[in-house]
């Protein structure tokens, strides 16, 4: 029995206690990778379910890919600050085409998207303040109600 693997994403020997089995979609292979690139496997699927999710596309293309890299390696952006990125360009921005969205991605949209969210998570903590303020004057007791007696 081998003691050692090869991860299947970096190529590397790892005893096998250390690395992690990751399925196919289908559930009847398997590949062995470290933990780095389990955790790089497990971002990229997340980030292809959302970008599919946001554009209503099956598969991300290898320009979606080229720019995840581009941005990646480029301003050290991460998956997720990409992801919010372009669902503030897809549904604030009106930006319904995934190329124009993927070139609009700069430091600039960067931060006017985290000054979008700052506004938006104020608003929202205003309105929760109002509301809980507004339904603590409204509370008005329930009547208690009377135990029925049952006969003997």
């Amino acid at each position: 029995m081998k003691l050692t693997h090869k991860c299947y994403g970096c190529k590397e020997s790892f005893r096998k206690t250390d690395m992690v089995e990751i399925f196919s979609a289908s559930g009847q292979t398997s590949q062995w990778y470290c933990p780095k690139c389990a955790n790089e496997k497990h971002a990229r699927e997340a980030f292809s379910d959302k970008v599919c999710q946001i554009f209503g596309i099956k598969s991300p293309g290898p320009r979606i890919w080229t720019e995840r890299k581009r941005l990646r390696d480029t301003y050290g952006y991460t998956d997720n600050t990409i992801i919010d990125c372009l669902d503030y360009i897809y549904t604030v921005k009106k930006m319904k085409k995934l190329s124009e969205s993927l070139a609009l991605i700069k430091p600039s949209m960067i931060e006017e998207m985290m000054n979008y969210k700052k506004r938006e998570e104020f608003n929202n903590n205003k309105i929760i303040a109002a509301m809980n303020t507004e339904m603590k004057e409204y509370v008005v007791p329930l009547p208690k109600e009377k135990k029925k007696r049952t006969k003997k």
